[in-house]
């Protein structure tokens, strides 16, 4: 089983007695309102449906710490061969940095292990806590579309991204945010790609 480890967490399928973590925390209105497919109000059957259909999902797990399940994050991949990121975490653990902590983890995991290029992701607008973290860990607007979010039952606006530079990320640095920067009314908005570029990954010189 794969388990990926960063400084304080670690990336690993969920276990049968994680499944009550599972239903409190992701059955948190907060949480499910922001994502697309999770149903609301969250059920023990859900947990148990989800957790059996982990072995088809190479890059979907949980996030540990200190062996405690605290959210989930994934890489679904598309046809056209990219990966889309996706993640959330339990209302408690919200502003500790955890969020950009794990993706990192799996980006690099998805680029050095599997060579994994061409990342993208997206916000429901008005979810302004995962905008900060897909801006800190360098992706951009690519535009805007709709997404379906299963738990109000409604077609809702979202900002399509991609991940500004497609370079090993085991030379990763997420770009030096301000305050001012993180609180912005849309972070994305506030670097060019190519000011992006120079901020987030620097290929080391070779020879």
């Amino acid at each position: 089983m794969i388990g990926i480890t960063t400084e304080r967490l670690v990336l690993k399928k969920p276990r049968r007695k994680d499944k009550q973590l599972i239903v409190s925390q992701i059955g948190d209105w907060e949480v499910s309102k922001w994502l697309s497919k999770v149903p609301y109000p969250y059920t023990e059957n859900d947990a148990n449906e989800w957790i059996r259909t982990l072995s088809r999902k190479n890059l979907t797990f949980n996030i540990f710490e200190n062996d405690s399940l605290i959210g989930g994050i994934e890489l679904a991949p598309h046809e056209d061969n990219s990966h889309e990121l996706g993640f959330w975490l339990g209302r408690e653990h919200w502003g500790q940095g955890f969020a950009t902590e794990a993706c990192k983890g799996l980006l690099q995991y998805a680029a050095e292990e599997l060579n994994i290029r061409n990342f993208i992701s997206s916000y429901m607008i008005g979810n302004d806590a995962s905008a900060r973290v897909l801006a800190k860990l360098g992706f951009i607007k690519s535009g805007e579309g709709e997404i379906y979010c299963l738990s109000r039952k409604e077609t809702l606006p979202c900002v399509n991204l991609v991940l500004a530079v497609p370079v090993l990320p085991n030379h990763f640095q997420p770009p030096n945010l301000s305050v001012e920067d993180a609180d912005a009314a849309d972070p994305l908005e506030a670097y060019s790609w190519q000011e992006l570029r120079g901020m987030i990954y620097e290929k080391p010189e070779t020879g």
